[in-house]
């Protein structure tokens, strides 16, 4: 980046655009998988759009493709090399219409661990929301720890909490087994949070340093000294 161009901090209205999005969803999904693949323990492999098959109540099978997703197995031996700060949440909102949980047995080389979920137009209207909104409390109620990053203002959000509605920007974390996710609420212009990724205990969550990550995009995109 030139010395004279300015450096934007956090989401950028144009980047919500429809010229632009895509590219940035695909993008961001790429670069995330980038940034934990090399940090995570050998036991993990993380893949990005890769579908999921669950049943619903009602015995029917339906494809999911999560955005980036972490499974149990093997990998090559990844350290922790960067110390990241991860920054506590803005507040808390009650998980509702959760499924029963229950305690199941896990195969280690498919079993979903975490799932990260970089929202779209189509996850935030109409039948997309709903979509959305049932496939994420199947994943909360097997056992799966789930990240959302919501980087568009406009649409429905699933967390029914004023402050998440009153937030420009939304990351939020749901951990398996919890009755409460925690929310990152961003003003437009702010710079994007670290947040933690958990893993299976007792291994350690891992940070995500979403402005970076964002930064490092608007660089290679070209992105980041043009915008409005």
């Amino acid at each position: 980046m030139a010395k004279h161009e300015k450096q934007h901090t956090g989401m950028h209205p144009t980047l919500e655009q429809p010229r632009y999005f895509p590219d940035l969803h695909a993008s961001l999904c790429v670069d995330i998988r980038y940034w934990l693949a090399p940090r995570l323990p050998e036991r993990y492999t993380i893949s990005v759009e890769r579908g999921l098959s669950m049943a619903d109540e009602f015995g029917a099978t339906k494809q999911y493709r999560p955005d980036t997703s972490i499974d149990r197995a093997e990998s090559p031996e990844a350290p922790y090399a960067d110390a990241i700060v991860v920054q506590p949440p803005s507040f808390s909102v009650e998980v509702l219409g959760q499924p029963q949980r229950y305690v199941a047995v896990r195969d280690k080389d498919e079993s979903l661990v975490t799932t990260i979920e970089i929202l779209s137009p189509a996850n935030k209207t109409g039948d997309g929301y709903e979509d959305f909104r049932r496939k994420q409390e199947q994943l909360a109620g097997k056992g799966v720890h789930l990240v959302e990053i919501d980087l568009l203002k406009q649409g429905k959000r699933r967390w029914r909490d004023e402050r998440v509605d009153q937030a420009d920007y939304v990351m939020t974390l749901q951990r398996a087994g919890d009755s409460l996710a925690n929310v990152w609420a961003v003003a437009l212009g702010a710079a994007l949070p670290a947040i933690p990724v958990p893993l299976l205990a007792p291994d350690a969550d891992v940070p995500l340093p979403l402005e970076y990550i964002l930064q490092e995009y608007l660089k290679k995109s070209g992105l980041g000294g043009r915008l409005g």
